[in-house]
Order: structure tokens, then sequence, then C-alpha cells
């Protein structure tokens, strides 16, 4: 996303310099690696390293200027390449990144996107950096979903809020780009904290698809038919099955807001009946079932058959049709 997006929103508390300065040497934030969190994680780690900072960044110093550049010595940052796991030995290389002296200024910041696609061997090698980090060192974990961490981490971890979901601000934004006001408001609701990849859908013809998707997903009558239709015209590649599935866990997290009290972005009566039908308990559990598709895209696990079973319990449940 254009970093000038970030004008249309507003800043999380913590991103205030007195309070950025304070943060202690370990965080974890829910976020997603593509949206405004981790844009706003950016600014944190600039407020860091800058050599003359006072409410902001100054623009200007040699840090902010090699951080412009993507080459600053005492800033790293770590993601699974292509959608894999994070491994032990890209943990431990950024373990020992963070080892070594600053070379510009006072601290070393490691950034780690991302941070649930961590292997077991990777995620117990930060586990103990975290818990005897170095004095001069800051460790910031992004994750879209912190509960797959283990325990152990986000303990030691303190947790930072996530940024506040403005619609009305990402749907400014969207205008501002040529959007059209029929796919504005869905959008805005849909993806309000996501606002790049939101203008990135909507440019592509995939976008139609994925309303009738909806629309689909969202039928009063559900039929078996139509989760053939669906595995046939999303189950094709790795891209339109995460598509399918980032739908899905948007349209779960209505659900659970529904059962809440809260009203949802998509108010469909499918969706009301769905929460009043089913257990918090066994919708998490699919919802849980829908984030491991993209592990299991990557070990290619017979993924139109866990397509098939997944949007069965989607329209079914546990029961028969």
């Amino acid at each position: 996303m254009d970093s000038a997006a970030l004008a249309y929103f507003a800043p999380p508390a913590w991103l205030v310099a007195d309070r950025a300065r304070a943060l202690p040497q370990s965080l974890l934030l829910e976020a997603t690696t593509d949206g405004l969190a981790a844009e706003w994680t950016e600014q944190l780690v600039r407020l860091w390293l800058c050599h003359q900072a006072g409410e902001e960044p100054c623009g200007n110093c040699l840090s902010c200027h090699l951080l412009d550049a993507g080459n600053h010595p005492d800033y790293l940052d770590v993601i699974a390449k292509n959608g894999k796991t994070l491994g032990i030995e890209q943990i431990r290389e950024a373990l020992e990144f963070l080892a070594y002296t600053p070379q510009s200024g006072p601290l070393r910041v490691l950034r780690i996107l991302a941070a649930e696609q961590m292997s077991t061997a990777a995620a117990n090698a930060l586990l103990k950096g975290l818990e005897e980090p170095p004095a001069r060192a800051r460790i910031l974990l992004l994750s879209a979903a912190p509960a797959r961490l283990l325990p152990t981490i986000r303990s030691r971890c303190q947790r930072l809020r996530a940024p506040v979901r403005e619609v009305e601000a990402c749907a400014h934004y969207l205008r501002s780009q040529g959007v059209g006001d029929a796919d504005v408001q869905t959008l805005a609701e849909r993806y309000p904290d996501r606002p790049g990849r939101a203008l990135e859908l909507v440019s592509a013809a995939v976008w139609r698809e994925l309303q009738e998707a909806q629309s689909q997903l969202c039928s009063e009558t559900p039929r078996s038919e139509l989760i053939w239709r669906l595995v046939a015209q999303w189950g094709k590649d790795e891209e339109r099955i995460l598509l399918l599935r980032d739908l899905l866990l948007d349209l779960y997290a209505d659900i659970f807001r529904l059962q809440q009290g809260v009203e949802a972005n998509s108010a469909a009566q499918a969706l009301l009946e769905r929460a009043k039908s089913r257990s918090p308990a066994e919708l998490w559990l699919d919802y849980q079932a829908w984030l491991c598709l993209a592990t299991d895209l990557r070990q290619n696990l017979q993924i139109p058959m866990r397509l098939e079973r997944l949007l069965w319990r989607w329209f079914f449940g546990d029961r028969e049709e």
C-alpha cells in the first residue's frame, strides 16, 4: 500500500512518540502482512531508530535514509519465503543479528511477519531469544493468528492493541483512488484495515466473482450442488483458494459478532441462522480449519477434498443434507 494512504487513518495510540519509546523489548501485534497494522509498525521502527526523532521520525538523518533505502544495518525483517514455513535457521540467524552491537544507533530491531508460520523448532528457538533478549534489542512479532503461537511466546510479549477498524476512512481512501460508489462500501466493510488489498481486488475481475461467491455462501436454501460449483470455481490454484478462504474467515467473523450481539458487516439472514443454530465452539473449530488451509496448501494435502469438507460444514454443519 502507498504510505500516503496512512494520512486517511488515525494512528494507533502506541505510535505516540513517548509511548513508542517506552514500550518493552518484546511485542506482539495481531496483524496481516499487507494491512494497516503492518504499515504502522514500520513507522514505529522509524521512531525507534531515528537519530533525531521528536514527535515523529525526522526523515533526514542517516538512519532514516538507510531505512528509505532498505538497507539499515540495525533492522531486520523476517518473513516466510513464498508463503512457506518459517524455519529454525531463519530464526537462529535473526537472533544472531540481534546479538551484535548496533552500528547506527542505540538499538537493533527484529520484526517477524506472519509469526504463526514458524515451525515448532523455530518457535522454540525464538522462545529462548525472548527469555533473555540482548539489552539493546527490540523484537516485534506480527501474526494474523496469535492463538497459533506457543502460549509461552505470547506470555513473554506485550500485546499491542490493534488499530481501530475505520470503515469510513477506508471508504474515503478508496473514493480518492477512483473506486466507484457501487463497490466502495462493500470493500470498506470487508477490508477496513487492508485498503491496499481492497484497491487491488476491485481492479481485478475476480472481485465480481467474490461477490457472487458471497451470495452463494449466504444462500438461505443451501444445496450440495453449490459446494461442487464453488470447489470447481475456486479450487483451481493457490491464489483463488486463499481468496475463498479469506472470504469465509470474514463471514465466520461476522457470525461471531452476531453471537456477541455486535452488528456484523454482512447481516444476511443465512448468517443470522448460523449464529443461532451453531455453538461458538463448533464454529471456532471450523474457523481454525479454514485458517489452517494455507498450511495444507504448502503440504499439498488433498486440497479439493478439504475444500469440499469445509464447505459442507459451512452449509450443513455436522448434519446430512
